[in-house]
């Protein structure tokens, strides 16, 4: 087949990125022809000409329609396969593959096909204001959007006017990376009444052999420095426990703030490392720990950790509650209660070493359901149906 793998890039680097780097290896290596049409909001500059063409485009974007049809025309894709498409992509790429009669599929990867706010977090709290509303003012209100109530007010617009145009009904399949968040979606919202698929998200990485004499004395920490993640809440915990040993790998907007704590001997900053260090370190740690303050949709976190047979530490809420089995592959902690976690810690304390040797054979085993192999079994299933949507077949 010929695949066309659609994504606008964030400013710092997101699963959603490594995921369309592994989908596009796995389909490369099945036989598949991919090319991947993408923009980048790190190529934004911050001018006022630059912002108002960034804001009327989420409306109707020229420039998409001009590139994606030259792109079609050139490629002739079988399918488009969409992730992020905001702000620079938006819905009029759905309208330009209807034109050349290309199926749509399209992965959810955050909450932001609800809300321009892709987390679904105000001042630290989950927000519910926007739900069920056409018109969601209650956003820009609060400036959810880049703390800008220009783009806010702007999103807030263009959804409602898409929603109402049906932009959304162009999809042919939904792909959900977890059962959690397509029933919330569709709970929540229902521009997404059409043919809806669960396929947990995967890692090309083969199970390593294991080999429990690997392990280390310390708690891993992998993924995006910012506060959603709950990385200063967790730095905070392990600078009051000096028994317990900390290794934080990633970068994010907080990477300044978060150096700060390499005064403290029992924590390391590595910062951003290739992706065969970061394995490295999961294979050796005693837990990984995803302290996430938010939903969660489907993190490759879990699952590489998984991979490496390091059980995993998580909040009990959203997908985690599917994911996880408690006592087993991981241990929960009550979402946001973060003096419950520092109590799981110090809980497990010297028992740490053997809780985490008799839990890895029982994660290794877990991951067999996230394999690269199951996930194209998977999607070739949807790649391969045709277009549920009849305007798309009847289009000139």
């Amino acid at each position: 087949m010929r695949i066309l793998l659609v994504h606008n890039f964030y400013r710092d680097r997101t699963g959603e990125e490594i995921y369309l780097d592994s989908l596009a290896k796995l389909l490369r290596s099945k036989g598949h022809k991919v090319f991947i049409w993408s923009k980048d909001n790190r190529e934004i500059r911050n001018s006022l000409t630059r912002k108002i063409k960034i804001a009327v485009g989420m409306f109707w974007n020229k420039s998409t329609e001009k590139e994606l049809s030259g792109v079609i025309k050139r490629f002739k894709p079988d399918i488009a396969h969409f992730n992020n498409i905001f702000p620079q992509i938006t819905p009029t790429a759905y309208y330009v593959c209807r034109r050349y009669k290309v199926p749509i599929a399209q992965t959810i990867h955050s909450f932001r096909f609800m809300f321009p706010k892709s987390i679904l977090i105000r001042r630290g709290e989950i927000c519910p204001n926007c739900l069920d509303k056409r018109l969601i003012y209650p956003t820009f209100l609060h400036r959810c959007y880049n703390q800008s109530l220009a783009y806010t007010f702007f999103y807030s617009l263009s959804h409602a006017l898409h929603y109402h145009l049906g932009s959304f009904n162009l999809i042919d399949t939904f792909i959900f990376p977890s059962k959690f968040v397509r029933d919330y979606y569709l709970r929540n919202s229902n521009i997404f009444t059409q043919n809806t698929k669960v396929i947990p998200n995967f890692t090309n990485l083969k199970p390593h052999k294991l080999n429990l004499k690997e392990k280390e004395d310390y708690f891993l920490y992998v993924g995006l420095l910012s506060h959603k993640k709950g990385i200063l809440q967790l730095l905070d915990i392990f600078s009051s426990l000096p028994e317990f040993r900390l290794v934080v790998i990633g970068d994010g907007h907080l990477r300044n703030e978060i150096t700060e704590y390499n005064k403290y001997e029992n924590i390391e900053i590595k910062g951003r490392l290739p992706q065969k260090e970061v394995f490295a370190y999961m294979r050796k740690a005693l837990f990984t720990i995803l302290p996430s303050t938010w939903f969660e949709v489907m993190p490759l976190v879990l699952i590489e950790s998984f991979a490496n047979g390091t059980p995993v530490i998580v909040p009990k809420i959203g997908p985690f509650i599917d994911l996880v089995k408690d006592g087993k592959t991981g241990i929960f902690f009550q979402p946001r209660d973060f003096s419950d976690l520092k109590a799981i810690i110090e809980k497990i304390g010297s028992k740490r070493l053997n809780l985490s040797m008799r839990m890895a054979p029982l994660v290794m085993k877990e991951y067999q359901k996230y394999t690269a192999d199951n996930y194209y079994t998977q999607l070739l299933k949807v790649y391969s149906k045709p277009s549920r949507n009849p305007r798309v077949s009847e289009s000139n």
